[in-house]
C-alpha cells in the first residue's frame, strides 16, 4: 500500500513564510521611502499636481510640478522634511529641494533640504533641524530663519541668517538684496505656518506615508502634463 506523507505545518513555521511574504512586498516601498527625491502631497482646498486636480495625496518625485489656488493649502512630506505650501503658491519638486516659481511655503527639515527662489539658493547651515519661510509675492523675494540658520547664496556671495532674522530683495536677475537684520515681524501668510511639533511629527511620518502609498497606489500613474 502506498502512503502519502504529511507535511506538518508549525506555527513558527508559518509565522516564518508571514514575514517573509510581507519583507518580499514591502522592499520596494522601503526602497521608496528611504529615497530623498520622493514624498507624499497632501492637500486641503484647491490643489492641482502636474495639471491635474489632487484628489486627497500623492507621490511626487523629481520634476513635479505643485499648484495651490486661492482656496488652497497643502503639505509635501519627505523623509526628514516637511513643507506647508501657502495658497496662490507654484512649486517644482527637485533633487534636494523644491524651486518657489510664485506663493510661499514654509520649510522644516532635518536634512537639509533646500528652497530655490529665482538667482537664490536658501539652504540650513548645518543637518540639524532647521525651520524657515520663503516667500516670492509682488516683485519681492522675502526669507526668515524660524529656526537655527540659514545661508542664503547667490552666485559667488552668501548670507548667514541666524535663528529670527530675515532679508528681502527685488525679484530681478540681480543678486541685490536688502538686508532686514533683526527679528522683524513675519510676513503674512494665509495658510498655517509650521510649528515644531506638526513638523518634526510630519517628518518622521513621511517614510511609513510613502509605504503604505505606495502599496495602496501602485497601480495609479500620476498624470505627467504640466499646468
Amino acid at each position: 500500500m502506498n502512503t502519502v506523507g504529511v507535511v506538518r505545518v508549525t506555527p513558527i513555521s508559518m509565522l516564518r513564510r508571514v514575514v517573509s511574504l510581507l519583507m518580499i512586498v514591502m522592499m520596494p516601498a522601503v526602497v521608496f521611502a528611504a529615497d530623498t527625491d520622493a514624498a507624499v502631497l497632501y492637500g486641503t482646498g484647491t490643489v492641482f499636481i502636474n495639471g491635474a486636480q489632487l484628489a486627497n495625496s500623492s507621490p511626487v518625485t523629481v520634476g513635479d510640478v505643485i499648484q495651490t489656488k486661492d482656496t488652497g493649502a497643502a503639505n509635501l512630506n519627505a523623509a526628514g522634511s516637511s513643507i506647508v505650501i501657502q495658497s496662490n503658491t507654484i512649486v517644482r519638486f527637485q533633487s534636494g529641494g523644491t524651486a518657489l516659481d510664485r506663493g510661499s511655503l514654509s520649510m522644516a527639515t532635518g536634512k537639509g533640504m533646500s528652497v530655490f527662489a529665482r538667482d537664490f539658493k536658501i539652504a540650513p547651515t548645518s543637518g540639524d533641524w532647521t525651520e524657515f519661510y520663503v516667500s516670492r509675492v509682488s516683485g519681492v523675494i522675502q526669507i526668515m530663519a524660524r529656526k537655527g540658520s540659514i545661508t542664503v547664496s547667490c552666485g559667488p556671495n552668501s548670507s548667514t541668517l541666524r535663528e529670527g532674522q530675515q532679508m528681502s530683495r527685488d525679484d530681478a536677475a540681480d543678486c541685490g538684496i536688502i538686508g532686514k537684520q533683526g527679528a522683524g515681524a513675519t510676513p503674512a501668510a494665509k495658510a498655517p505656518i509650521l510649528n515644531s511639533t506638526m513638523a518634526e511629527r510630519g517628518a518622521l511620518a513621511a517614510g511609513g506615508a510613502l509605504i503604505i502609498w505606495a502599496l495602496a497606489h501602485s497601480d495609479d500613474p500620476v498624470s505627467p502634463h504640466l499646468p
